[in-house]
């Protein structure tokens, strides 16, 4: 199976003050990326490339996706939408394999940073799903959509 379409979450940069009281990780002082995707037969793949081990989690279970989903849009800054690649991709991940790296990857791109990026999708024309003005959680979050079918 191949995914057809990635989504990719950018969360918040972590604020210095968080870093030190422990409520953030010194890894998100440049902010964090996550991917999603959905193949032919819906099923949901959600990759989260974290420095403390990357968390993979398929399912095709309909309450699972919406859930996973939902807290996504909660989270997330900014969720693109990007077609997948052609599943051709030449070259190796990109050292240092962080977040942005291993997300990169996926549509055989090469990044360094969450911010980096996310230029890099918006130029190759990924669609902005989801955005925040603020931190998530402020007035501005929309709601998250419901899974395809």
């Amino acid at each position: 199976m191949n995914v057809i379409e990635w989504y990719f979450g950018f969360y918040p940069k972590a604020r210095i003050g968080e870093i030190v009281h422990g409520k953030s990780s010194w890894r998100s002082l440049f902010g964090h990326v996550e991917a999603w995707g959905y193949t032919e037969h819906d099923t949901w793949v959600f990759i989260d490339p974290r420095g403390a081990g990357t968390r993979v989690r398929v399912t095709h279970m309909h309450d699972d996706v919406l859930d996973m989903i939902t807290v996504r849009f909660e989270l997330c800054q900014t969720i693109l939408k990007m077609p997948a690649a052609d599943g051709n991709i030449r070259w190796p991940i990109f050292p240092p394999m962080n977040c942005a790296g291993q997300s990169a990857h996926l549509v055989g791109l090469r990044a360094f940073s969450p911010d980096g990026l996310r230029r890099m999708l918006l130029r190759k024309g990924a669609e902005i799903v989801h955005a925040t003005q603020g931190r998530p959680g402020s007035s501005e979050t929309a709601e998250a959509p419901a899974p395809h079918g």
